[in-house]
């Protein structure tokens, strides 16, 4: 399996109960599809990064929300729903001298994959896009 390069939105946002709610609901009305995000919290400003399949649109749905972001590429890598499938791709790019800033994922139990999406350094996403990860 192969990773892909795709734009994640970084959006800084106030720490306050129904923000996130506002966001993705802003989001929804355009008919932008969340493919993955984490939110990080840091006092009073918290950090929501999203992989969708509009950024474009996105982007005009934060100006309007009044939202702070930077867009970073990142890998997108599907990853097997079994022990060991995050070790394996871990692996394989550290095995190329690629470092992983930071990465996230999840799955449901009864999902045969996911995706995950993995922060390396730019530098790093033209090697790291050609190498073939385990399937397992």
């Amino acid at each position: 399996m192969r990773a892909a390069v795709a734009d994640q939105l970084s959006i800084f946002l106030m720490n306050r109960p129904g923000i996130l709610a506002d966001l993705c609901e802003t989001l929804c009305r355009r008919d932008v599809h969340v493919r993955a995000m984490t939110v990080l919290e840091s006092f009073d400003i918290g950090t929501v990064r999203i992989v969708c399949d509009n950024v474009t649109v996105a982007e005009e749905c934060l100006t309007r929300f009044g939202a702070s972001w930077i867009v970073v590429r990142v890998l997108v890598i599907e990853i097997a729903n079994r022990p060991g499938a995050v070790a394996g791709i871990s692996r394989a790019l550290a095995s190329a001298g690629v470092n992983i800033e930071y990465m996230y994922a999840s799955a449901s139990p009864h999902a045969e994959s996911t995706i995950g999406v993995f922060r390396v350094a730019e530098k790093d996403l033209d090697r790291a896009v050609l190498l073939e990860f385990p399937d397992e």
